[in-house]
């Protein structure tokens, strides 16, 4: 899979926005369902591909994510489709104006390269809390008499309200349900009830033999931030699942392989070992919803595990076992008893 890479992906909405639709086929599934019929039967689809940059001011990242992709036209030459993610909990007057801006450096990307200018195609996603009303064409900011506005750079951009938009219209794409449904409720209180929903269609994803690491980002944006959903809350819906066990076991596998590559990539023991840590608390949480005095105890515990072996063994012990007694039995098995630390 192609996804984006940037150094900001520190807010859990900006995070979880470039990887689900960062995605070339979700992004196509997207693209196909949601922007206008006329614009679309124009783009050669099959060409699409993200390009690995943002446009977002350093000072805004705090709330805002973008994507642009880069696709051909059928009647020749490319165009630019370029996304910006709005994850503020309130509509923010000046969108239109900051667009403006994004697309003016994408156009100076693009001629720096290849000396030409070629058409940017901007939507904004918004999921915040009240809804939008404002402007979404440039003009309607700048305050001049009709002679002069004549002047001023006019155009609009699509919208997407995430929250606005129908249940069942978020459904018609089974390949973006889940995600698009994530998005529109993780900032409310219905995102307790909808969470049933949502786990179930994860699961599918999973059972399909497809979508595992879609799986773990889904799950992981509910954790970080689906402030009305306990981890308790996750853990059972996961685990009512009609192969939950089986479905946690693939994403702690995926959970597992992330944490070595971030070693990895760390190029250092260390660092494979802390991320592997890292991974397998968070299962424990999602799982069994443990004391923090528990967690304390079991991170004391795995910082005197230095073989991998014993780690990835200990991942798949916690994605197996049905409790949190039989996975501390195991522990003992593997590392020691509490007693001998």
């Amino acid at each position: 899979m192609t996804e984006p890479k940037s150094s900001h992906l520190t807010n859990p909405h900006d995070r979880f926005f470039r990887h689900f639709l960062g995605h070339p086929q979700r992004a196509r599934a997207f693209i196909r369902t949601y922007l206008p019929p006329d614009l679309v039967a124009h783009l050669e689809l099959d060409t699409l591909q993200v390009e690995q940059t943002s446009f977002v001011d350093p000072d805004l990242r705090s709330h805002q994510g973008d994507l642009l992709f880069r696709v051909a036209l059928k009647t020749g030459g490319d165009a630019y489709l370029y996304f910006l993610f709005e994850h503020k909990s309130y509509p923010d007057p000046y969108v239109v104006w900051q667009m403006l801006r994004y697309m003016v450096r994408i156009w100076e990307r693009v001629w720096r390269k290849e000396k030409r200018l070629v058409p940017v195609v901007p939507s904004v996603v918004y999921h915040g809390d009240r809804p939008w009303t404002e402007p979404k064409a440039l003009v309607e900011l700048v305050n001049a008499p009709e002679a002069v506005r004549a002047y001023v750079p006019d155009f609009q951009y699509l919208f997407y309200d995430l929250t606005a938009i129908e249940d069942d219209t978020l459904r018609a794409n089974v390949m973006l349900a889940a995600g698009l449904l994530l998005m529109k409720y993780i900032r409310q209180p219905a995102l307790r009830e909808r969470l049933g929903e949502i786990v179930t269609l994860i699961g599918e994803m999973v059972a399909a033999g497809s979508g595992v690491e879609a799986a773990v980002a889904l799950l992981r944006y509910v954790a970080e931030a689906g402030r009305y959903v306990t981890e308790d809350e996750l853990r059972e819906a996961v685990n009512a699942l009609p192969k939950g066990g089986e479905v946690m076991a693939t994403i702690a596998q995926r959970w597992l392989e992330q944490g070595l590559q971030q070693g990895l990539q760390q190029g250092i023991q260390q660092g494979m070992r802390d991320g592997m840590v890292k991974a397998l608390l968070a299962l424990l949480r999602v799982r069994f919803g443990p004391e923090e005095a528990q967690l304390e105890d079991i991170r004391s515990r795995l910082a005197q595990v230095e073989n991998i072996e014993q780690l990835e063994a200990l991942h798949i012990t916690a994605a197996q076992v049905d409790d949190w007694a039989a996975f501390e039995q195991a522990l003992n098995e593997i590392v020691g008893s509490a007693g001998e630390h």
